[in-house]
């Protein structure tokens, strides 16, 4: 089992501690201290007020972000957890993810999303409901330009002619695609070419915010994982071509003590989960702090032994 952390960002608490970079360099290094895999940044460029008011996350540009971590740490993945393909022309995320690959040093790994919030694409100018379409278009695009020099591609909105992408990225041949989300289409996504999957936990409100399908169970999340086996048989690869990364590990000990969190991790484990993304305990930023460092010393340790 592998472990990431989403960075949450925090702009208006504790004097903006959570957005000084000493702390958010603090945070990286104590995230690869403790045996954490990697760290992530989620994609949001233009939220609507009403959004953030509901529950919604601030963000920083994610590549920009994962550059930064990626220079302060020297082991820890850089992910995107997720991008929202459908936001920029293809060529464009590819320089970015190629930029994060390279300046990491070949650490990144990039989570892939269709989107779901009407009012962000509305503000960037992209049509909600071609969504799905330039998602596909995008991943053409990039594992096109990512193997092939002088590139050619005619798009829906775009016409390339011998493009090049250079520098090119460092991992071969190409950082790992995963998907997020919980739909059908999804899992055919996945069973075709990516490299992981990230389906969507949470509750049944957060599911059709996001508008996907809702994951009620661990019982449910199996059946999906086992379809998805399946599915990749059919495309002549197995379970081992593809990561699972499962959300909503609490990083914090309870009163149960770190057992509770190992017999988590094993039953993740058994249903052929390779990654926990991991939930960071809503207090002060050194009181995270803490929590990671016991985290790794009493799960993260006695796992690896």
């Amino acid at each position: 089992m592998k472990f990431m952390i989403e960075y949450p960002i925090h702009s208006d608490v504790e004097d903006g501690a959570w957005i000084d970079p000493a702390n958010m360099a603090a945070f990286a290094r104590a995230a690869e201290d403790a045996g954490i895999d990697g760290i992530a940044l989620t994609d949001h460029p233009a939220p609507s007020q009403k959004w953030l008011d509901g529950g919604g996350h601030e963000t920083f540009d994610p590549f920009a972000g994962l550059s930064f971590f990626a220079a302060v740490t020297s082991r820890l993945a850089v992910m995107t957890y997720l991008t929202v393909v459908p936001y920029r022309n293809p060529f464009l995320t590819a320089k970015s993810m190629a930029s994060v690959d390279v300046l990491s040093g070949g650490r990144s790994i990039f989570v892939l999303g269709t989107g779901y919030l009407r009012s962000e694409f509305a503000a960037l100018g992209v049509d909600f409901d071609e969504r799905n379409e330039l998602f596909d278009e995008a991943a053409e695009v990039l594992q096109g330009i990512f193997t092939t020099p002088n590139f050619s591609y005619q798009g829906r909105h775009f016409k390339a002619v011998g493009q090049t992408l250079v520098p090119n990225v460092v991992q071969r041949p190409h950082p790992p695609l995963w998907i997020g989300g919980n739909a059908k289409v999804v899992l055919q996504r996945v069973a075709r070419w990516a490299q992981g999957w990230a389906p969507l936990g949470g509750s049944p409100t957060l599911a059709r915010t996001a508008r996907t399908r809702n994951i009620a169970d661990a019982e449910e999340l199996a059946t999906m994982i086992a379809r998805l086996g399946d599915m990749l048989e059919e495309q002549g690869r197995g379970r081992r071509d593809v990561d699972i990364c499962v959300s909503n590990l609490e990083v914090e000990i309870g009163p149960g003590g770190a057992q509770e969190r190992l017999d988590e991790v094993a039953a993740r484990a058994d249903m052929g989960v390779t990654w926990s993304a991991l939930a960071l305990p809503r207090t002060s930023f050194p009181a995270s702090l803490e929590a990671l460092s016991r985290f790794g010393d009493e799960v993260i340790t006695p796992l690896r032994r």
